[in-house]
């Protein structure tokens, strides 16, 4: 189910950062065909760029987030294809976009084989950040004092360490 929309990406007008499933991805466009793309049609698990390839829902959640954020780049004032099956005669690509006059997504048909070029959207998954937590700075802070305390503690004592050397 998708979250809804999170945010453009810094410095790229066709880009955009989506969270759907819990997950943020990615989602980027691009111009080309099916057949000169097609290690793009797949998910990230098969080498491909599409999460939603093989599953209608989470192509119509993807478009759900993505909504008009991405523009309407294809003819008619719709939005990125968001391909997610070929027909079994590998003719036909299944195809899942946004076009606001319904206000939602509409699945249509486009033929695979089309020497005319569409345009796509691709989604990687965004890794989570690294920022560091505070517990390690609290950690070492905490060892700091503890070692400042010691040598306190040692100096008011009045006794010096023996040296096993006789120095």
């Amino acid at each position: 189910m998708a979250s809804g929309f999170i945010g453009l990406t810094a410095g790229e007008a066709n880009a955009l950062v989506v969270n759907v499933g819990g997950q943020n991805y990615d989602v980027t466009i691009f111009t080309g065909t099916y057949n000169g793309n097609t290690s793009k049609f797949e998910t990230a698990a098969n080498g491909g760029a599409m999460p939603w390839w093989g599953n209608q829902q989470a192509a119509v959640d993807f478009a759900a987030a993505v909504n008009i954020g991405l523009g309407m780049p294809n003819p008619g004032t719709r939005g990125g294809y968001l391909a997610d099956a070929i027909d079994s005669n590998l003719l036909f690509l299944s195809t899942t976009f946004y076009f606001p006059l319904f206000s939602g997504t509409i699945t249509s048909s486009e033929y695979a084989g089309s020497p005319a070029s569409y345009i796509f959207a691709v989604a990687a998954l965004v890794a989570p950040s690294s920022a560091p937590s505070p517990l390690p700075i609290f950690g070492a802070a905490a060892a700091f004092g503890a070692s400042r305390q010691l040598r306190k503690r040692i100096k008011r004592s009045g006794h010096s360490l023996p040296s096993t050397y006789g120095l």
